[in-house]
């Protein structure tokens, strides 16, 4: 995988590698699958010899990957797999980063990438927008906070849910981590992905068979049960037994299946949101909707209103090349906790207002402070700003930690919107998943020019507020296009744990 690749892939869980195929392969593959169905929706169990699957399955572009991503010595693990086939759609969402279920996690040790599980799609047949079919969560494979109940469910997708774009001919490779499903299918003709898995060779298959081809003991015939279920056994199929200490001895549950304490439990005078706190986690930042009551809002922007003198037009020396960003210079009017009377008063009330305050707490921990609060004023037509920030940056101040229940970071920034912002006229955006990525940004994301489909744009509404990591999730905006100037307030919030010198205290010294 080349820099691109890696970088995407870490960060969303999953890759489209476009055109793989030829249209006769595609064709040839599609008349195969054909003749195999007979008028049924699944495959037989003979499928996988199919010669035009095998070549699908042993294809060299795709046998380089999971060798990247698996490791050296691989494994097929299932297929060849039809999803959707009939219209069949999963009840629920899978996967997901907790709890880890480490055969098929994704992580980062001592330099080194581990994907224990790799699920390939061949994409036999165009699959457009609202098509159905493959749904993902971007970025999942990476979280350590258990995936609420009701998105797994279906019952609230959280705006989370993706379903990639593809071309016949496509493939696409995602993380087993990777929370996914397989949605009815709306397109035109019958569904055709193709689905493989496979696995490093060291991890458990997916039906908990043995590849131990030995005898059993002979001895263990006359073991207890408990005894008989602990002791490997090369015949055995299926879950393993959980087996429990009761009293003096062991027993085994009536059901197999997975047991695994922890010694931690949900603190319910937390005051945390489940879904806020998972997707702050999965995606480094978090809208709160109507956080400004009209008469608020109206007393926020007349503030600003009143001062326009006080409104600066910035250097753009700084900026970084780019196509994309280009336009005019950005507007922004500094420090407006430090207006007049009584214009002062609607942007101070912003310091330390509860929906801010409930949140950073969990955040980052009490003792932060608010460093900065500037309003962005650019007109229409202004400058975007390059991506920035992001997991790899070299600075104490970009982390984001995940460990024993709580999140750490060291900056946050908060952002008051005080007009709407819809998908036409630009503004903050962002790389959901970046703040935990091991690998560098691109030169094409940082300028925008080349997103690779991961740049997202955020509608917003006046009285929204907007909270992301100021350091580690990569965000920039993108050029204002809207009808009126673009008007937010942006609040810096510090963490305990650094030291602080202002700008004048740096130029004295």
């Amino acid at each position: 995988m080349d820099d691109d690749g890696n970088y995407r892939f870490d960060i969303s869980g999953f890759i489209v590698l476009p055109g793989v195929l030829s249209p006769g392969e595609v064709a040839t593959c599609n008349e195969a699958i054909d003749q195999m169905l007979s008028g049924g929706d699944d495959l037989p169990p003979t499928a996988g010899a199919c010669d035009s699957l095998v070549q699908l399955r042993d294809h060299p572009v795709l046998a380089g990957y999971a060798e990247s991503l698996c490791g050296e010595g691989f494994r097929l693990d299932t297929g060849p797999v039809l999803l959707g086939a009939g219209g069949k759609a999963d009840g629920r969402l899978s996967g997901g980063g907790e709890w880890r279920d480490w055969s098929r996690a994704y992580f980062h040790r001592n330099g080194v990438r581990h994907c224990q599980g790799l699920m390939a799609v061949w994409a036999l047949c165009d699959v457009g927008s609202g098509d159905g079919g493959l749904v993902v969560i971007p970025a999942s494979h990476n979280s350590e906070v258990e995936t609420p109940e009701e998105l797994l469910s279906g019952v609230d997708d959280m705006g989370l849910l993706e379903q990639p774009i593809l071309q016949a001919g496509d493939l696409l490779l995602c993380a087993d981590a990777l929370v996914r499903g397989v949605q009815p299918w709306h397109g035109a003709g019958p569904s055709r992905l193709l689905s493989y898995g496979f696995a490093n060779k060291h991890v458990r298959p997916h039906d908990w068979s043995n590849l131990d081809a030995d005898d059993t003991y002979s001895w263990a015939v006359d073991l207890p049960s408990a005894e008989r279920a602990v002791l490997h056994d090369p015949q055995r199929e299926g879950q393993p037994a959980v087996v429990r200490p009761e009293g003096g001895t062991s027993r085994i549950d009536l059901e197999p299946g997975i047991y695994h304490p922890s010694i931690y439990v949900r603190n319910p005078d937390a005051a945390i949101d489940e879904k806020e706190f998972y997707h702050w986690d999965l995606c480094g930042h978090l809208l709160v909707k109507g956080a400004m009551d009209a008469e608020w809002l109206a007393a926020a922007n007349e503030a600003i209103e009143a001062n326009e003198d006080r409104i600066v037009r910035e250097s753009r020396d700084g900026d970084k090349p780019s196509v994309r960003l280009q336009g005019a210079n950005r507007s922004k009017m500094a420090e407006v906790w430090s207006l007049p009377e009584p214009h002062c008063e609607p942007l101070r009330r912003m310091i330390a207002h509860p929906e801010v305050v409930s949140r950073l707490n969990w955040m980052m921990g009490s003792g932060y402070e608010a460093t900065k609060c500037d309003a962005f004023c650019s007109k229409p037509g202004a400058a975007g700003i390059h991506l920035h920030a992001g997991g790899t940056t070299q600075s104490e101040l970009n982390h984001y930690t995940f460990r024993n229940g709580r999140c750490y970071c060291e900056y946050v920034n908060v952002a008051w919107q005080l007009r709407d912002v819809t998908a036409a006229d630009g503004g903050f955006c962002y790389i959901p998943g970046s703040h935990k990525t091991a690998y560098a940004m691109p030169a094409g994301i940082l300028s925008a020019d080349d997103d690779m489909g991961m740049i997202k744009h955020l509608e917003m509404e006046a009285g929204d507020l907007l909270i992301f990591l100021a350091g580690a999730q990569t965000h920039g905006a993108l050029p204002w296009t809207g009808a009126e100037d673009r008007r937010c307030v942006l609040l810096q919030y510090r963490s305990r744990n650094l030291s602080w010198e202002s700008a004048s205290a740096r130029k004295r010294r």
